[in-house]
């Protein structure tokens, strides 16, 4: 009969799993916990945890900011390195962002705010306005709009090649970077600045919209010394106001009594050098020597920055023999033949 033989099967039992989300255990801190991307802090909720997080990073001027617990005194940036130190505030740099982070469980509330010392303050809450929101080389633009709690304008004259390109955008932020990791001074003041050989016109404003149509400095304008003179290495004399202050000064290695001086005002930090190569070091002295002549340039943007550019010591000139020398020895040479012959 079919039913002689009973197989009894072992039923098949499946691993317990953990959870996915697993419940954060309580701690011993409550830490602010809320998110912000327009540019304003936040303290709207709160969690308890083993640590609290404050996060805030910078890209492309948009900022993110993020209070939250942990279990875990550990986060990753978006370059997956790791950040684990507790109670210290730190800036980390990856390829595109800029992060201020703090992992902390020293006190309630210990992810109010991250302050390493020198970094920007967050802007307070404040009315949208409208900015333009354009780019365009070697032209101004004035088109395209977008709302922000800012709006940029940004100018960059490339000195070698007077190549210029022109951007203006919308922010969240009262301040911008710069490529060498430099910010922008105040707001609503036209920023100038030259790295390597680029000047770069930069605005940060507020002020009404359609703020960023241009960047001008005529209202902070800076008293300079303006005069001249020669056979000196300094001079003095009147004052006048522009943009930039200017020092220029020529002497000669030959004859260091043919010394030209000059100190003027300028609407631009832009310089060459006799040979035609850029000025680039705002706000310090430069030195070229160009055959037996030596320049100084320098060009500054504050009232009376124009002063003398140190002396800086002129290479000895090669001895030359003089063309009585000469005749004396090939005479002597002529002399010596002429006895052996």
């Amino acid at each position: 009969m079919c039913n002689n033989v009973c197989r009894t099967e072992s039923q098949q039992i499946l691993p317990t799993l953990p959870p996915v989300n697993p419940p954060v255990p309580l701690g011993s801190v409550t830490c602010y916990d809320c998110v912000s991307t327009d540019g304003t802090d936040c303290q709207t909720n709160t969690c308890e945890g083993a640590y609290c997080l404050y996060e805030r990073r910078l890209t492309n001027n948009q900022m993110y900011l993020r209070k939250s617990c942990l279990v875990e005194p550990v986060i990753q940036l978006d370059d997956e390195t790791l950040v684990t130190n507790v109670d210290i505030c730190e800036v980390r740099n990856t390829a595109i962002s800029r992060y201020f982070v703090k992992i902390c469980n020293d006190a309630n509330l210990c992810n109010n705010y991250c302050n390493p010392g020198q970094s920007p303050p967050l802007p307070q809450r404040q009315p949208l306005v409208r900015c333009y929101d354009c780019e365009s080389s070697n032209s101004d633009c004035f088109t395209g709009s977008c709302e922000g709690l800012f709006c940029i304008y940004e100018k960059q004259f490339r000195i070698g090649t007077s190549k210029t390109y022109f951007r203006k955008s919308c922010s969240a932020l009262s301040y911008a970077q710069y490529p060498d990791g430099s910010y922008t001074g105040a707001a609503n003041v036209c920023n100038i600045k030259v790295i390597n050989d680029v000047e770069y016109n930069v605005k940060v404003c507020n002020t009404g919209n359609l703020c960023n149509s241009q960047c001008t400095q005529d209202s902070s304008a800076v008293t300079c010394t303006e005069c001249s003179a020669t056979n000196a290495d300094d001079c003095s004399g009147g004052t006048c106001q522009g943009r930039f202050c200017v020092f220029e000064r020529s002497k000669s290695q030959l004859d260091q009594t043919k010394t030209t001086v000059k100190k003027y005002c300028s609407t631009t930090s832009i310089l060459t050098f006799p040979d035609n190569t850029a000025y680039v070091n705002l706000n310090h002295c430069q030195y070229k020597m160009l055959g037996s002549v030596q320049t100084a340039l320098k060009a500054c943007n504050s009232t009376f920055c124009n002063t003398a550019c140190s002396d800086v010591p002129l290479p000895t000139p090669a001895p030359q023999k003089s063309a009585g020398c000469i005749s004396v020895t090939l005479i002597f040479s002529y002399f010596i033949f002429w006895i052996l012959s």
